[in-house]
């Protein structure tokens, strides 16, 4: 337990469960650009987490809803990073608001992971069909 963690005292369940679903939605990242989709298990993921298998049932009801909550995660991630560089934007003339493009787009083209993981993602809807929910959440467009 860090010092920071004891200084605050105990958390609650939510809190708990909040940073259980997290460190699944981590180790899921991990398992899938080391392993593959089809070769990631709820089990490998509880165990790279380093949780017993139940924690992935607490928080998700199977591996499709895991995998949705891992492309979910990663959109919201980037949309606030699209967001807080437009909100920068807003007050700067238009050479500020270029150079401010041109620098986000420039931080996203260096972040391999996410575009490993997007393609990963797309494969295994792919693979599944149109009925998964992988593959209509990447049908959307969202």
């Amino acid at each position: 337990m860090s010092a920071t963690a004891r200084k605050q005292g105990p958390i609650s369940r939510s809190q708990s469960q909040a940073l259980t679903r997290e460190a699944l939605l981590d180790a899921a990242e991990i398992l899938i650009l080391e392993q593959s989709i089809p070769g990631m298990s709820l089990r490998a993921v509880c165990t790279q987490a380093g949780f017993s298998q139940g924690a992935s049932y607490s928080n998700f009801a199977n591996r499709e809803e895991l995998l949705l909550a891992v492309m979910e995660r990663n959109l919201e991630q980037k949309a606030r990073s699209l967001e807080e560089m437009l909100s920068n934007c807003r007050n700067g003339d238009i050479d500020e608001t270029l150079e401010a493009v041109v620098g986000w787009l420039d931080t996203i083209s260096h972040r391999s992971t996410w575009a490993r993981m997007a393609i990963e993602l797309r494969l295994h809807a792919t693979r599944e069909g149109i009925g998964s929910s992988t593959a209509l959440f990447c049908e959307s467009g969202r």
